[in-house]
């Protein structure tokens, strides 16, 4: 992407992040999006299809950022501890997007970043794959799909339940993941 693009993405993250800290996303038109970011609206269109897919890639944008640390962490923990850090900073924004779970563009991106913060913890630590997993590609597919969808199902009921402990949710989410995450 050259300077300028990612210059335009920049200013449209800032204005939907501004944005959606107080209106629920469905609220939010590309209209005020672009009052916003002070572009026009056929830029908007070209680097996002609606405000929740802005909305997404936005906060996508923010978990990868702090996942870089994730190569760092000690234990699964670390990492899990990172990501709901970013949630609960976010909460209010996160919370104006469910009704009652995740609008799809959101779920889909914060999904998308756990699978890959999972993706780098298994390449980092192939010894915590159990036998019948080290040599199946799809089965380990299967097991990260399996573990970000719950983390994220986990992620939407700790956001609704108005809680902000962070040391709880990181608490919960890790006793309810398959032992062998947590080698």
């Amino acid at each position: 992407m050259d300077a300028r693009s990612l210059r335009t993405r920049s200013q449209l993250r800032a204005a939907i992040l501004t944005l959606s800290t107080a209106t629920p996303i469905d609220d939010i038109s590309v209209a005020a999006i672009c009052r916003e970011s002070a572009i026009t609206r056929d830029t908007f269109y070209r680097h996002a299809s609606t405000p929740a897919h802005l909305l997404g890639d936005a906060l996508a944008h923010e978990i990868d950022a702090a996942m870089e640390a994730l190569p760092a962490a000690q234990t699964i923990g670390d990492g899990e501890r990172l990501l709901i850090a970013h949630v609960a900073e976010r909460a209010d924004i996160y919370r104006g997007a469910m009704r009652p779970t995740l609008v799809a563009p959101v779920r889909s991106a914060l999904e998308q970043s756990v699978r890959h913060g999972l993706e780098t913890w298994i390449a980092l630590r192939p010894a915590i794959l159990p036998p019948a997993l080290r040599d199946d590609a799809i089965g380990q597919r299967i097991a990260i799909a399996y573990a970000a969808s719950g983390t994220v199902g986990a992620i939407e009921a700790w956001l609704a339940a108005g809680t902000d402990d962070i040391e709880r949710a990181v608490e919960m989410i890790l006793a309810a993941s398959p032992e062998w995450w947590l080698r």
